[in-house]
């Protein structure tokens, strides 16, 4: 440990203080700081200076680097267009059938107006009213448009 001391007096400056004695180091440096309140607040402004500068030039560089955001897309399309041009396939053309839709005429089935007319008994009770089982009569059944059952 002597010899590290002997050492570090020899190195001189801060550095070898601080390795033979860390308060010798710390008393050395106030030593030298004692500056006058003109030079404190010159140096303050100078950090503030200095930090609001780092601060626009990061937020140039990020604003630089959104700005080229708008390439990528042009950069993805141009490499879908090379891996296009590459894989060339022959399309072979399917043939469509047209089958018209065969209108059902929706009053003739008999199931169909059962169901209904089941449907129209069943509501009715569940409100309390009475209703005769021969009472009711479905006389159309017509498709309602899909803009009336949204509202409903």
């Amino acid at each position: 440990m002597k010899n590290i001391k002997k050492i570090a007096a020899c190195a001189g400056g801060i550095f070898g203080a601080l390795l033979a004695n860390p308060f010798v180091a710390m008393a050395a440096t106030e030593a030298t700081q004692k500056k006058s309140l003109g030079e404190r607040m010159l140096t303050a402004l100078l950090n503030t200076v200095m930090g609001i500068m780092i601060v626009f030039i990061v937020l140039l560089l990020i604003a630089w680097i959104i700005s080229l955001f708008k390439y990528i897309n042009k950069f993805e399309a141009s490499q879908a267009a090379k891996k296009a041009a590459m894989t060339v396939v022959e399309e072979v053309p399917v043939p469509v059938e047209t089958v018209e839709a065969a209108k059902e005429e929706l009053s003739d089935d008999l199931e169909l107006v059962a169901v209904v007319t089941a449907a129209i008994h069943a509501y009715e009770e569940s409100q309390g009213n009475e209703v005769p089982a021969d009472g009711l009569v479905v006389r159309s059944i017509r498709k309602v448009g899909k803009a009336n059952w949204q509202n409903a």
